[in-house]
C-alpha cells in the first residue's frame, strides 16, 4: 500500500499530511481529494491538463511512466521536476508537494 506524504503547502496543506492508506493504483489526486488536501483538477482527472501537477521530491521511481502526451503537458507547467497528480501512481512510499 502507498504512502503519501504531503510537505506543507500555505493554501491548500499548511500542516502537511500523512496518507498512509493510499490503495495501490490510486492517482495522487484521487489520494489527496480524499483526505480532504483541495488539489485543483480543472479537467476533472481527465488528464487533460496540468492544473493538479505536483512535485513528487523521494518515490518517483515508483510511478508509473509518463506518456509522450503527459511529457508534452508538463512542458508548460511551470515547475521543475513536476507529475501531474491525476494520472501518477505511486506503487511504494512517495514524497509529495
Amino acid at each position: 500500500m502507498p504512502r503519501i506524504i504531503v510537505l506543507p503547502h500555505p493554501d491548500l496543506c499548511p500542516e502537511g499530511a500523512v496518507i498512509d492508506n493510499a490503495e495501490t493504483g490510486q492517482s495522487i489526486c484521487d489520494a489527496l481529494l480524499a483526505h480532504d488536501i483541495e488539489i485543483e483538477h480543472a479537467c476533472e482527472m481527465s488528464c487533460a491538463c496540468t492544473t493538479c501537477h505536483c512535485i513528487v521530491r523521494e518515490g518517483g521511481a515508483s510511478l508509473n511512466e509518463a506518456d509522450e502526451l503527459e511529457e508534452d503537458l508538463l512542458d508548460k507547467a511551470w515547475a521543475w521536476k513536476r507529475n501531474r497528480a491525476c494520472p501518477a501512481r505511486p506503487s511504494s512510499p512517495t514524497r509529495t508537494w
